[in-house]
């Protein structure tokens, strides 16, 4: 696609080539739904059409860019469509149109963020208004083209609405004006020495100066401004039309001032004139040439050139110039006058009435162009309105669900930090008890110890006392047997059943402590059974490997355990309905191992969902690294395993 563009596009390239890569291009562009529409694919090939002057293909492009922008609210395509099209209407003098679509394009433009173009379409609008003579109009429509183009810095339109400012200036005789804004856009030329028409626009104002002269009877001016102007560059060359209205003005200029030289300069532009066949020059030369002829009364040629002139203008409605022609021909031919005069008054007023009608329908096209703006403003308010009410419901929504959400995450966050804080509590508690176990574990053992320092010395100052005071009393038996040493050492026999007495009782007192050997942790344990069995009708039995030594094991790992078997004993005293315990304690290979069984009702694990107290029991065991496991079946029990790594 890009290569048949720069085809189309090469200026060096034969007309009929560029037409046949642009016509390719043109077909596949049409045979895309709008939704694929590119814009600037469009535009572009819009203006290749235009310079090749196939302005069917111009004006189909366009208007599927107008589609398009209306469905899809693309406002820079419906702002360069309306623009295509205006200028298209432009210039086919299809005015009415032109003015429609420059006014579709403004109002477009305006309501952009963009501004697409507002400045451009603005001049263009100041153009039509001035042909159709609605001067004051066009005048504030090029003041409003020259504040956003002096904002963008737009030399070309700058220099282009001070031009249009002075023509419509000049339309209502405010020449010294009109002078000065002529002067104001030969001064921006020199910001536009870059633009491809910088000669022409160098010397277009200065032929409007030239004018104004001649209309306020300065022929010199007009003749120094003409010939300033032609000084420029080879006019004659480079821009022909140019040329011929510059040497016009200075034809005429000197035709004023008595110089006979005018009529060659006339009949030169006149040829020129009829090779480009550019209806204005050969008008203005012809109406020149009748003048002069006129003045040299030679009639004959003077009529002959003005009728030239009328006939030209109707047919090419160039009627200003059919109306100075028979303005002259009422001078060149008296007999004639009235017929002359009369087709004058009714031309002229007729023009004026079609321009009074013309003012009018561009004033109802712009009002009817508002009004549709507006309604459209209006719907798209409204629907704006019921959108902006939609989000405004979606968003109270929004907030609403999110405050329940926040205060449901609050509550459930109070409610995790009460738990953290009673488990926190829970762990003091758990060390405070242990701390007081231990305590209590020691004060035993120093009562053991304490105990077993009374017996030693029972044994040792009483008993062993005795037994020698006996032995040594006896071993006189081993060198006397008389008869008054035997009844002597029969005393000392009597004797010993009082010392077997003492040992009995010290071995009674020791069978009541003899629970005592075993290991704390076990005591521990087996305390806490008693205590249950206090308040159940519960047989418990517990099996504990003596091999184990407690004192390896971490107090934390035995206040786990420990807080274990007291949940565990506390869920069969409550739920089970269990006539039995059994706890076994064992360690193989480093690692220890806890079961609690029960014969009681039992439960359905796969049914029933873990209460608090399981979690607890798996949450201390995953605290000392250590795995538990809960087995149950209606009617069979229960049973708790724990495996400890230690």
């Amino acid at each position: 696609m890009d290569s048949l563009f720069l085809i189309a596009e090469n200026k060096g390239l034969r007309k009929g080539q560029r037409i046949a890569s642009s016509n390719i291009i043109y077909d596949y562009i049409l045979r895309q739904p709008n939704t694929f529409l590119n814009v600037k694919d469009h535009l572009r090939l819009a203006n290749i059409y235009y310079y090749l002057e196939d302005y069917d293909k111009y004006v189909t492009i366009n208007n599927k860019l107008l589609k398009f922008s209306v469905e899809t609210k693309n406002d820079y395509a419906g702002v360069k469509a309306n623009y295509g099209l205006g200028v298209y209407n432009l210039i086919n003098f299809s005015n009415d149109s032109a003015f429609f679509h420059f006014s579709k394009a403004e109002k477009i433009s305006k309501r952009s963020k963009e501004k697409f173009y507002y400045e451009e379409i603005s001049e263009n609008k100041a153009n039509l208004l001035f042909i159709n003579k609605d001067y004051s109009g066009s005048e504030i429509a090029a003041v409003n083209a020259l504040r956003f183009a002096l904002k963008n810095s737009n030399h070309r339109i700058i220099y282009d609405s001070y031009i249009t400012i002075g023509n419509s200036l000049g339309g209502i005789n405010d020449l010294e004006k009109a002078v000065e804004y002529y002067k104001k856009a030969i001064a921006k030329t020199e910001d536009l020495k870059k633009d491809p028409q910088y000669f022409s626009l160098k010397a277009q104002p200065y032929n409007y100066i030239g004018k104004i002269s001649q209309k306020n009877g300065n022929y010199k001016d007009a003749l120094k401004y003409a010939d300033s102007a032609l000084s420029f560059e080879n006019y004659r060359k480079i821009e022909p039309v140019i040329f011929c209205y510059l040497t016009n003005n200075k034809a005429y200029s000197k035709f004023k001032l008595g110089d006979n030289h005018c009529l060659d300069l006339f009949n030169e532009t006149l040829k020129i004139g009829d090779s480009l066949q550019n209806i204005p020059v050969q008008l203005t030369s012809k109406l020149y040439l009748s003048e002069y002829f006129l003045s040299k009364k030679d009639s004959i040629a003077a009529k002959r050139h003005a009728d030239e002139v009328r006939i030209l203008a109707h047919s090419n409605k160039v009627f200003e110039d059919e109306l100075k022609a028979l303005e002259l021909l009422s001078k060149i031919d008296p007999r004639n006058n009235s017929a002359y005069n009369k087709r004058y008054i009714t031309l002229n007023d007729s023009l004026q009435n079609v321009e009074r009608a013309t003012r009018n329908k561009f004033a109802r096209i712009e009002f009817e162009t508002d009004e549709i703006t507006n309604e459209k403003n209006t719907a798209e308010a409204e629907k704006e309105k019921i959108s902006t009410q939609r989000w405004m419901i979606l968003g109270s929504s929004l907030f609403f669900i999110v405050i329940i959400i926040l205060f449901y995450v609050s509550r459930l966050q109070r409610a995790k930090n009460r738990e953290l804080r009673y488990l926190q509590q829970q762990q003091l508690a758990n060390a405070e008890i242990y701390q007081l176990m231990l305590e209590q574990q020691q004060k035993i053992e120093e009562g053991k110890q304490i105990e077993q320092r009374r017996i030693s010395k029972e044994l040792h100052d009483g008993i062993m006392g005795k037994l020698t005071a006996i032995r040594l009393n006896l071993f006189v038996l081993g060198k006397n047997t008389d008869p008054e040493t035997i009844a002597r050492c029969l005393e000392h026999i009597d004797e010993i059943q009082n010392v077997e007495k003492e040992v009995r009782k010290i071995s009674h007192d020791l069978s009541q402590n003899l629970f005592a050997d075993v290991s704390d942790f076990t005591l521990m344990v087996t305390n806490l059974m008693e205590a249950a069995k206090g308040h159940s009708q519960l047989q418990f039995k517990l099996v504990a490997d003596e091999k184990i030594d407690w004192n390896n094991v971490h107090s934390v790992v035995k206040m786990q355990v420990y807080r274990i078997l007291q949940e565990a004993l506390h869920n069969i005293q409550k739920y089970a309905e269990a006539k039995s315990v059994c706890i076994r304690i064992t360690r193989e290979e480093g690692l220890l191992q806890i079961s609690i069984a029960d014969d009681g009702v039992g439960f359905d694990s796969k049914t029933i969902k873990p209460g608090i107290g399981h979690k607890n029991m798996r949450e201390r065991a995953v605290e000392i690294n250590g795995e538990l496991a809960i087995w149950s079946e209606l009617g069979k029990g229960t049973q708790i395993n724990l495996k400890i790594i230690t």
